[in-house]
């Protein structure tokens, strides 16, 4: 350190340039410092990334509850109704024909609207995607990032 007119301390580089004040050098952020900072960075990314995902699948797993909600009522009309409504459907129907032509078209009935409610159901589930792509995406994108700031 070299004291200068003003009486203030610089730092002497000794390669014949103007010396830089010490306090300025003082402000600059040491190789560590900027490494620590990176790594900081890099695990806040991390963290958002993770909470993203998070979000994402709780989003595509409240898709996949209403699938399943439309199936589970489905299998309780089909387990819990039919049998009554049938028996009573039955006993109308055999008051104008056959009671085995009865029981079929009763039977169709309920075949074909079990189908449409399983039909539905399954639709609604297909539209469910387990995959995070959102993250996967941003992920992608920061590694991107990093390596361009490395070359």
């Amino acid at each position: 350190m070299v004291a200068s007119e003003t009486g203030a301390k610089t730092v002497d580089s000794g390669n014949g340039a103007k010396p830089r004040p010490a306090v300025e050098r003082a402000r600059e952020p040491s190789i560590g410092q900027l490494v620590s900072d990176v790594a900081a960075g890099l695990s806040s990314l991390v963290q958002h990334e993770i909470a993203l995902a998070k979000a994402e699948l709780r989003l595509e797993a409240q898709k996949a509850v209403a699938g399943i909600a439309g199936l589970a009522v489905a299998a309780a009309a089909g387990l819990m109704i039919v049998p009554l409504l049938s028996l009573a459907a039955v006993y109308a129907l055999s008051e104008v024909m056959a009671g085995y032509w009865a029981a079929l078209i009763v039977a169709g009935v309920w075949a074909l609207i079990a189908g449409i409610a399983g039909l539905l159901g399954a639709l609604r589930l297909r539209r469910v995607n387990p995959v995070p792509t959102q993250a996967i995406e941003a992920v992608k994108e920061d590694v991107r990032w990093v390596r361009d700031r490395k070359s």
